[in-house]
C-alpha cells in the first residue's frame, strides 16, 4: 500500500525536503499540499517552489487551506511545516481526525502547546514525531550510546551547541519560526540544544536555568540570533547550551556535543571532526568514531513512515511528544531568564 503524504506549509524547508523524500521512496507519494501562510512571491524569496510549480513537480493538488488538505482522501499522514505559532493547533486537528503527524522543529511555540500535542497523540495513540536531525546523526548517536553504557562514568557536565548561517531578510515575514510573531531562534535553534542536553543527561531532573539572548547581527529580524544558557540539574550535573545564527562564515548548519564524566570525556559534532573518546582506563589513547556525514533527514522521514506502517503508538519515534514538550519547556525558561536576568526555577 502506498502511503499518501500531505504537506502543510510551503514556506518551510522541511516541506520541500520531505516532499522529495516521499517522491523518491518506494511506497510513499506526495498526495497533496496546502500553501497556508505564504504568497508565491514570498515562496520565491525563500527559495521554495511557488504553488503551480510545486503542483507540477509533485503531480498533486495544492490547497489554500489546511482543512482542505485534511479532507483529501488520499492523504494518510501530515508533514507539518506551518508557522510555529499555529503548529500546535494544526497538529491537534490532524491527530483528532485520525492522522499521524511529522512536524518541523520545534513542534510548538510553547511547552503548553507542545503538551496539547502530546495529550492529543496519547488519546489517539497515533505517531506524533518532531524533526530532530541530531538524533539521527551517527556520531551523536554513538556518543549518546557510549555515555549511556557508562563510557565516561558518572556524567558531570554536558555541552550542546548548534549553529546556522544567518537568516536572510528576503521573505522572512513568511518564514516559519523567524517571522514576526514567531518564537524565533530561541526555539528553532535552541530546541536542538535543549533536546540534546536532556537526551544526554538521561533521568537527571533540571532544577535551575540562567541564560542570555541577543540580536547581535540581524537588525532585520526581531528575534535573538545568539544565545547561551546554563542548566543545573538536581544531581549536580551542569549543562551548557549555545546557539549562533549571526554570520555566514562557516558551515551552513551543524551541532556539537561534549560530555565530561568521572571516567572519561566524549566530544563530537556534525562537521569538521570525528567523534573522540578519552577513557580513564586506557590512559592517553583516543578512540575515534563516526567519520562520515549522514542523511539525517532521510533517516528521520523513514523512521516516521516505518512507525506509521507498523501501526505503532504515539511514542514510536523518539523523542516522543511528551519528551519533546520537556525540551520546549527549557526554551520557555531560556526566554524568561534572558528577559529579566533572574534565574528560572524549573519544575
Amino acid at each position: 500500500m502506498t502511503l499518501g503524504i500531505g504537506l502543510a506549509g510551503l514556506a518551510s524547508f522541511y516541506t520541500h525536503y520531505y516532499a522529495d523524500r516521499a517522491a523518491e521512496q518506494t511506497g510513499t507519494e506526495v498526495a497533496a499540499a496546502a500553501r497556508l501562510d505564504a504568497s508565491d512571491q514570498q515562496l520565491s524569496q525563500l527559495g521554495q517552489l511557488p504553488v503551480e510549480e510545486f503542483s507540477d513537480t509533485y503531480d498533486c493538488p495544492v490547497y489554500e487551506s489546511y482543512d482542505e488538505l485534511l479532507e483529501d482522501d488520499n492523504v494518510d499522514v501530515i508533514v507539518l511545516g506551518s508557522l510555529v505559532a499555529r503548529r500546535a493547533d494544526d497538529a491537534v486537528t490532524a491527530l483528532e481526525s485520525g492522522t499521524p503527524i511529522l512536524t518541523g522543529k520545534p513542534a510548538a511555540a510553547s511547552a503548553d502547546d507542545a503538551s496539547r500535542i502530546a495529550n492529543a497523540a496519547r488519546t489517539a495513540d497515533l505517531v506524533a514525531a518532531t524533526t530532530t536531525p541530531h538524533r539521527h546523526d551517527s556520531r551523536i548517536r554513538e556518543a549518546q550510546k557510549r555515555v549511556t553504557e557508562g563510557g565516561v562514568g558518572e556524567v558531570l557536565r554536558v555541552r550542546t551547541s548548534v549553529y546556522h548561517r544567518m537568516a536572510s531578510p528576503d521573505g522572512i515575514e513568511a518564514k516559519d519560526g523567524l517571522a514576526p510573531g514567531e518564537p524565533g531562534p530561541t526555539y528553532t535553534m535552541g530546541y536542538y540544544t535543549t533536546d540534546a542536553l536532556l537526551w544526554f543527561v538521561g533521568d537527571a531532573t533540571p532544577m535551575r536555568m540562567t541564560g542570555e539572548l541577543e540580536n547581535s547581527n540581524s537588525p532585520f529580524m526581531n528575534h535573538p540570533d545568539v544565545g547561551s544558557a546554563t542548566v543545573r540539574f538536581e544531581d549536580g550535573t551542569i549543562g551548557t547550551m549555545t546557539f549562533s545564527m549571526c554570520n555566514n562564515s562557516g558551515p551552513r548548519y551543524g551541532w556539537e556535543v561534549e560530555v565530561f564524566g568521572t571516567e572519561g570525556t566524549i566530544r563530537t559534532g556534525q562537521h569538521g571532526h570525528e567523534g573522540t573518546h578519552w577513557r580513564k582506563d586506557n590512559g592517553e589513547i583516543i578512540e575515534e568514531f563516526g567519520r562520515s556525514l549522514d542523511p539525517v533527514l532521510d533517516r528521520q522521514f523513514d523512521q516516521f513512515v516505518d512507525a506509521v506502517r507498523a501501526g505503532n503508538g504515539h511514542d514510536a519515534v523518539p523523542p516522543g511528544p511528551a519528551e519533546s514538550a520537556k525540551g520546549i519547556a527549557l526554551c520557555d525558561a531560556w526566554a524568561r531568564t534572558a528577559e529579566d536576568g533572574d534565574p528560572v526555577m524549573l519544575d
